[in-house]
């Protein structure tokens, strides 16, 4: 069973009890059974924000990493403050969840945000830095998608020959 394809933005606000409201549309795609019934808040990968991954997802997704025994000193911090910063969500009866204080704090989330699709997973921006990106990169999109398609391209061919 593939896990649910997570997209399209969503503009939200973060309420004074550190609540945010998962959209009904994400919500209504999910199905416990494949995705769980709760999110994994971690750092994002770009600054500034942070994912929320469907519990399933989040586990599946982990077994999969790499995990050397003696790991090199970028994998080590990685691994000590991704994991460190991991929370497990639970969705209230009114399909909220409660953000805890250290990683909004230190990825700088405000109240005004934007819920991102990102296939597997949500991405939480602020709302003015998701604009700006947008502003940014919308006029590349084209460019851009080209060399993804390269790389994905190359990337399947690669395993095919495997």
């Amino acid at each position: 069973m593939d896990p649910t394809l997570l997209t399209g933005a969503y503009e939200h606000a973060i309420d004074a009890k550190n609540r945010l409201s998962i959209p009904a549309q994400i919500r209504n795609e999910m199905d416990p059974e494949r995705d769980g019934t709760r999110f994994y808040l971690v750092p994002g990968a770009r600054p500034g924000t942070l994912s929320l991954y469907p519990e399933k997802t989040f586990r599946r997704r982990q077994e999969s990493w790499p995990s050397p025994e003696i790991p090199n000193e970028d994998l080590l911090n990685f691994n000590q403050v991704f994991f460190s910063m991991a929370t497990l969500l639970d969705l209230d009866k009114q399909g909220r969840v409660l953000l805890p204080d250290r990683p909004v704090k230190a990825a700088a989330i405000r109240r005004e945000v934007y819920i991102t699709g990102a296939g597997d997973h949500l991405d939480l921006w602020n709302k003015s830095d998701y604009e700006s990106f947008l502003d940014a990169n919308w006029s590349r999109y084209a460019e851009v998608q080209h060399r993804a398609r390269k790389y994905f391209s190359k990337r399947t061919s690669a395993e095919d020959e495997a």
